[in-house]
């Protein structure tokens, strides 16, 4: 809800309380009602801060309330004025509306038709606003409706999935569109990675983070290149290449200017702003129409590639380090083949040892294939998953853990990043692990106190299940894991305990004593008794 401020001016200062006590306890969208007794004070307010509606008299001393609207719709044109006049005054009323007063009400005026009036006034203001927030929103969706529409026209021609148009129609619209590149001629497209944007988030946001690459990317590639740039479906920052001193790109030198380029921008996001990218350079293309190739090629190089270090520049004609190599001899995969029994145990320093290693040797093999790191993100993953079916997570400890980064190799852009990632999930999986225990022993011990104050009730391992809110094979397993007794014979114990007490007592009789301790068939409290104590309740009475 719009909220408004109003000003009262009356010189006749019974008026001005009478009328913003009203107002005040009208319950009208007003932020801020005040009450002045002459036009030159309420000019001096309004100089500090405007009012939307000006509620005044007519005739004042030193300034009249035609003068007073006179300079307020000279410098505030939206403000909604309204007049208060006597009877005989109507001539003042007339010239008041023909100065733009919004109306006028006749002295005196009743609540009913005062909040009437400012009701209508309110409304009009809202309309007013919203009026302007349309302009606004078509002015702005027409500024946006250009670049928005040379971005998807780029990513269908990337894509291949632009309708069929002829070759003269499709440069045609690339011209219409003001794209900054020759359909016809020779391209490169460059693709960038962001590999810490979940780091750079803790101090900067998204937007931000965007605009430091746009801007580099900007500052770097001009004035050599022409390019159009655009947000791809993976996250990439996709910038189509020309170069703009030559229709071509041909050239080692000009190739050499273009890896240069790329590292320049890696380099700065680096120093100044401590976000880690990788940028890769594709094959050359004759022209449009051998984009969708070559970005189909280039999405799935940058996808599969985990850098060594804080980001990298590839090019697909120059780097070796793109195809891939025989990693049989990669000892880190046996390292890890156990971290399953470490984190049952609790072992943490061998854990964390472990994975320190594997990560500590695959930085120092820049070339390590894709397959040997998603074997890496399986085993690790397998692992935390195996310990935490063992536990009763949580919605909160669920998403806290982002299981599903885990074992997709894409998730990550660099060792270590996944290093940081497994060691941190690693740390909370052990203090779930710890907790749970802890908790288990808890839930052992609040369970014994129920049995124990429960013996005559139903203790069957549902209802018990359902007092510790758990399941019932999950409640029977820590209970069996924290006290090495199951707990179906914890109970009888407890039970046939708690009938030799009681059957100490004369005035007891064996039915009695049955019923207490939770059995109501006495042929079966009288087996079940035998089988524990050695002799019949009847036997035992009698001692």
């Amino acid at each position: 809800m719009n909220m408004y401020r109003l000003m009262i001016v009356d010189d006749e200062r019974r008026i001005v309380r009478g009328l913003t006590s009203a107002v005040q306890s009208s319950g009208l969208p007003l932020s801020d009602v005040r009450g002045f007794h002459s036009a030159n004070e309420a000019l001096e307010a309004m100089r500090a801060q405007p009012c939307d509606i000006l509620l005044s008299d007519i005739r004042m001393p030193e300034r009249d309330g035609l003068e007073l609207i006179g300079i307020v719709k000279s410098v505030y044109p939206s403000c909604r004025v309204v007049f208060l006049t006597g009877y005989g005054q109507f001539e003042y009323a007339q010239q008041a509306v023909k100065l733009g007063a919004f109306d006028f009400l006749v002295k005196p005026v009743t609540d009913e038709i005062l909040f009437q009036c400012l009701e209508r006034a309110i409304l009009s203001l809202d309309e007013e606003r919203e009026t302007k927030q349309s302009i606004d929103n078509l002015k702005s969706q027409y500024e946006e409706t250009v670049p928005v529409l040379r971005s998807g026209f780029i990513k269908q021609l990337l894509a291949g999935d632009l309708p069929r148009l002829q070759r003269e129609e499709t440069l045609e619209r690339s011209r219409s569109l003001n794209v900054p590149l020759d359909l016809a001629q020779e391209a490169v497209l460059l693709l960038v990675r962001l590999n810490n944007r979940h780091k750079a988030r803790v101090t900067y946001s998204d937007a931000e983070i965007d605009g430091f690459l746009f801007a580099e990317l900007a500052e770097t590639l001009s004035p050599d290149f022409r390019f159009s740039e655009h947000w791809d479906e993976h996250g990439f920052l996709v910038c189509v290449l020309q170069s703009a001193e030559s229709p071509s790109l041909r050239g080692e030198r000009l190739r050499s200017q273009l890896r240069q380029a790329a590292n320049t921008i890696r380099e700065k996001l680096l120093e100044r702003r401590g976000i880690e990218i990788s940028v890769l350079l594709s094959g050359r293309t004759a022209d449009y129409t051998k984009w969708p190739d070559r970005y189909k090629d280039a999405v799935q190089t940058l996808k599969q590639h985990i850098s060594p270090g804080p980001g990298a520049v590839l090019d697909v004609e120059y780097d070796a380090e793109l195809t891939d190599r025989n990693m049989s001899g990669f000892e880190g995969l046996a390292a890890i083949g156990s971290l399953d029994l470490l984190l049952e145990s609790g072992n943490e320093q061998e854990y964390y040892e472990r994975l320190s290693a594997v990560f500590a040797e695959a930085k120092q093999l820049p070339g390590m294939p894709y397959r040997v790191f998603a074997e890496i993100c399986q085993i690790i993953s397998l692992s935390l998953i195996k310990a935490l079916n063992r536990l009763s997570l949580t919605e909160k400890d669920q998403a806290s853990l982002a299981m599903d980064e885990w074992a997709n190799v894409n998730r990550f852009s660099s060792v270590d990043e996944m290093s940081e990632r497994f060691i941190e999930a690693s740390r909370k999986v052990f203090v779930m692990l710890k907790r749970q225990r802890e908790d288990n022993k808890d839930a052992v011990s609040r369970l014994k106190w129920h049995i124990s104050q429960n013996l005559a009730e139903d203790l069957s391992l549902t209802q018990l299940a359902k007092a510790g809110h758990m399941s019932s094979a999950y409640l029977s397993r820590i209970f069996k894991e924290q006290t090495g007794e199951g707990i179906n014979h914890y109970i009888t114990r407890l039970r046939i305990e708690r009938a030799t007490e009681l059957l100490r007592d004369p005035a007891l009789k064996i039915a009695d004593v049955a019923v207490r301790t939770g059995y109501d068939n006495i042929p079966y409290f009288t087996k079940v008794f035998k089988k524990v104590v050695g002799i019949t309740p009847q036997e035992f009475k009698k001692l």
